[in-house]
């Protein structure tokens, strides 16, 4: 796995971000529990990269919604996103296989009703595990979140030694 190329992109989403540190610290945070889930549960090598790679501009949406829009929810980080992110990744000269997945995930990460895919599904979890704290989700809601979205055992793992113990 080319990590050189995840750290280039790290440093470059953290410039698009910059002087926003919750924003960067989100991201890092994503990145580290998705790093920890595709170890956990035996992830192919590519689809942890494209995982990471997703995971770190994954909310590049927020920043393009607030300035056009005044307001950045999930449907318009859906919409912004993609086009940001290509930009991010194809500067660094990602493969446009990786670059197509990690736009459509992005295009799609606040959706919940159809995930396809591995790399998709635990950028899901990992941005609940995140999410959980830093929007206060009350204890029925990381329940619920957990029953009905999670399939990996260390994600459900995580999320029950964090908030459901």
């Amino acid at each position: 796995m080319d990590t050189q190329k995840l750290n280039e992109l790290t440093l470059k989403t953290m410039e698009f971000f910059k002087g926003d540190a919750k924003r960067i610290q989100h991201f890092i945070k994503v990145n580290s529990f998705s790093r920890i889930i595709c170890e956990k549960e035996n992830i192919d090598e590519k689809t942890t990269f494209i995982t990471l790679a997703t995971a770190i501009v994954h909310d590049v949406g927020i920043r393009v919604g607030e300035r056009m829009y005044g307001h950045s929810n999930g449907k318009i980080q859906e919409q912004e996103g993609p086009a940001v992110a290509r930009e991010l990744l194809g500067d660094l000269g990602f493969d446009s296989d990786v670059i197509d997945r990690v736009a459509f995930i992005v295009g799609h990460h606040h959706t919940y009703s159809d995930i396809q895919g591995e790399d998709y599904r635990i950028l899901v979890e990992a941005d609940f595990l995140v999410n959980f704290l830093e929007d206060e989700i009350a204890l029925e809601g990381i329940k619920n979140a957990v029953n009905k979205i999670f399939v990996h055992q260390s994600a459900i793992r995580m999320a029950q030694e964090m908030f459901l113990s």
